[in-house]
């Protein structure tokens, strides 16, 4: 089985009707994380980026959900969006999981320029 990439870009689904093609381009970016719960409340964050995936940091307890809202409140706060934004789509009881922030606009920017600014987002919130 391949490794998933760091970061993917999906698009997001259109209605289709003749308005959707006057509609800002929306996508969904799913990000592989490697989350280590139990840390100390100061250690909280990104403490690495490797090639596929990115290693998170959370006090909370990997007990009732509590862990994958501290690392979708993590990955919220890297990327500027709302944490109702964020959620885990893949690995809600492992510790490697996929998440997506959805309802992206990506603007007038391509794709490949998107995830390296998003790449840049997560380097400027290491810890």
């Amino acid at each position: 089985m391949a490794t998933p990439p760091l970061l993917r870009l999906v698009p997001a689904m259109t209605p289709n009707s003749r308005l959707a093609s006057q509609l800002p381009r929306r996508y969904s970016l799913q990000i592989a994380c490697n989350v280590k719960p139990n840390a100390s409340n100061n250690r909280e964050g990104i403490i690495g980026i490797g090639a596929d995936r990115v290693d998170v940091c959370v006090a909370a307890v990997p007990r009732n959900g509590e862990a994958n809202a501290a690392v979708s409140r993590v990955i919220a706060q890297a990327f500027k969006v709302p944490k109702s934004d964020v959620e885990v789509i893949r690995g809600l009881k492992s510790r490697d999981k996929i998440l997506r922030i959805i309802s992206l606009d990506i603007g007038s920017q391509s794709e490949d320029e998107f995830i390296q600014q998003a790449h840049e987002k997560l380097k400027k919130a290491l810890i």
